[in-house]
């Protein structure tokens, strides 16, 4: 490469550069046709999984910094379970008891260089720390999902109920789309 390519190379990189640490960050309103928001518990000889229907909130991310935040609400009965049995033992009392606490809620913020969403869940009329590992998905250059996962203990958040059937851990994983296509 003779020095006037290798100078205008060099040229258009730092003009691409510069244009993208000047992108303006991005807010998206949270639905349940953006975000897939599941919870995975470990019972005697399968994994249940729900899947939230009623959720709202905003993210707010940079894609070039990779900076969020996140606060988002989840409505407790519109956990979509696999049967009626199931549901009636997640809706009891001594679990998520949406008659009393109708709904959860989590508010976090990007830390570690956007590789966890360091933050609060509130669940069961009890608020504590929860973080997530992030994870991005590009597609033809373009960021295209933000997934986030992580495990808490349920007795930290008064989920006694099953304790002999279900386990002690709670696997949360959230996927949000940001292409428009909802998240699989």
């Amino acid at each position: 490469m003779n020095r006037a390519s290798f100078c205008i190379t060099l040229g258009l990189a730092v003009l691409a550069c510069g244009g993208m640490a000047q992108a303006a960050p991005e807010t998206l309103q949270l639905t349940p046709g953006n975000m897939l928001a599941q919870t995975h518990s470990g019972a005697i000889l399968f994994t249940v999984t729900g899947t939230y229907r009623q959720l709202a909130g905003t993210l707010m991310f940079d894609p070039v910094a990779k900076t969020c935040s996140v606060d988002v609400t989840f409505q407790t009965r519109s956990l979509a379970l696999p049967n009626a049995i199931i549901r009636g033992q997640v809706m009891a009392k001594d679990f998520l008891d949406p008659d009393k606490y109708p709904t959860s809620r989590y508010v976090g913020t990007c830390t570690k260089g956007g590789t966890v969403m360091a933050g609060k869940l509130t669940n069961h009329g009890q608020t504590h720390r929860f973080d997530m590992a992030v994870t991005y998905r590009m597609v033809d250059g373009k960021l295209a999902d933000i997934d986030t996962a992580g495990s808490f203990n349920r007795y930290h958040w008064g989920l006694t109920g099953q304790s002999m059937t279900v386990s002690k851990m709670i696997r949360v994983t959230n996927k949000i789309s940001l292409d428009g296509k909802p998240p699989a």
